[in-house]
């Protein structure tokens, strides 16, 4: 349980009973990274929920699956949050405080997207955040990576390559789900896909 995601949550102050409900479950099986790069909340959270766990949740609180899956929908009534409902069933929700606390007065810049990635960014996962970069080869047509813990050396190799002929990657999707599996064996909490790639899109900022 996260008790950090559920703290988030329940400061929010939703009215709607049902709602707060639904998303104080999303919020305990949140996975947050923890370690030595400190203990604050993540601008970005997410989780998967998939079809199997409709049911188990459901339950958790009193509701039918179908009526489960419609309070899903209308979180975004309630919260500034992404809620995104797949084909094969699974659920991806991403929410945290770059979506609900908006004091700064100036527009945040573009967010990333496939159309404007440009050659050269830094990759801002935190513990991988001092040296590795990711980018787009324009004239290949493919995603790569280079990634170093923050305790390598500069000048050694990255740790991690994501590009050909190993891995030759097509969208920012493809580049988040590579990412997450290469980083997996050395976090203790593994990072979904999900947030990985929000973490890649996350829009510039000086």
């Amino acid at each position: 349980m996260s008790k950090q995601a559920v703290t988030y949550v329940q400061r929010l102050g939703i009215t709607d009973q049902r709602a707060e409900q639904v998303f104080l479950l999303l919020a305990e099986r949140t996975k947050i990274m923890s370690g030595p790069w400190g203990s604050d909340l993540p601008e970005v959270m997410g989780l998967e929920v998939g079809p199997a766990d409709i049911p188990v949740l459901a339950a958790q609180i009193g509701l039918d699956p179908e009526g489960f899956r419609a309070q899903l929908r209308s979180l975004r009534q309630h919260v500034r949050m992404d809620v995104l409902e797949h084909d094969d069933g699974v659920w991806e929700i991403v929410y945290g405080p770059s979506y609900t606390d908006r004091q700064l007065p100036a527009p945040l810049p573009p967010v990333i997207a496939e159309g404007n990635v440009g050659g050269l960014n830094a990759f801002s996962v935190p513990g991988w955040d001092h040296f590795s970069t990711w980018g787009y080869e324009d004239h290949l047509g493919h995603y790569y990576a280079q990634l170093y813990h923050n305790s390598d050396n500069r000048d050694a190799a990255p740790r991690i390559w994501i590009m050909p002929p190993k891995y030759m990657v097509r969208t920012i999707d493809e580049l988040a789900q590579a990412i997450a599996e290469a980083l997996a064996p050395y976090e203790r909490v593994p990072m979904p896909a999900v947030v990985i790639r929000m973490y890649l899109t996350k829009p510039h900022t000086r």
